[in-house]
């Protein structure tokens, strides 16, 4: 074997050895959360409804499909309500060794994994509902990335300090072992 091939080996790997995402076992979200998105929801929802019905009722009165728009958006409005409870059920987080998964969305399911050696820094946020109801949201911001790369949202405040605590020591520890 050359110098080359020992310094650098890449060898193809067989799909199906490869492990199952679907078989993670996820940590569901505090069951406050749920009433968290449905009041922001409702929160949104009203607001636009008010706007839609203030423009269509003052502006635009006179225009023949603005009954029917305005039916529209309240009906686009409550599935938007609907919906933030039915996508709470299909979110949930999954902690390992040497990574973190968070999964969403009923329609449209994504998951994502930040594995610690990325991880830059974390923190905990609250927003005013959040607060209310007793709940944080864990952010993780890796490398190379100007935005946030992962959030979850739907903590107790002590679960988030713990998992903020396991990911910056485990972000540690990997960067001991590649140095």
């Amino acid at each position: 074997m050359s110098i080359k091939e020992e310094l650098f080996t890449n060898p193809q790997l067989n799909i199906q050895h490869l492990p199952d995402a679907d078989l993670l076992e996820m940590v569901r979200l505090e069951p406050a959360y749920k009433t968290v998105r449905y009041i922001s929801s409702a929160l949104i929802s009203f607001i636009v409804v008010f706007v839609s019905w203030f423009a269509l009722t003052i502006q635009f009165k006179e225009w023949p499909y603005s009954v029917s728009l305005f039916i529209f958006i309240v009906l686009i409005s409550v599935w938007s309500i609907l919906y933030s409870g039915i996508a709470y059920r299909y979110m949930g987080y999954a902690l390992r060794e040497k990574d973190i998964s968070f999964k969403s969305g009923w329609l449209w399911r994504s998951m994502t994994t930040v594995p610690f050696s990325r991880v830059q820094h974390c923190d905990i946020k609250q927003g005013l509902i959040d607060r209310r109801f007793g709940l944080s949201r864990l952010t993780i911001y890796t490398a190379g990335g100007q935005s946030t790369d992962l959030m979850i949202p739907g903590l107790l405040p002590d679960t988030a300090e713990r998992l903020k605590s396991f990911i910056l020591k485990s972000t540690e520890q990997s960067t001991e072992e590649r140095v």
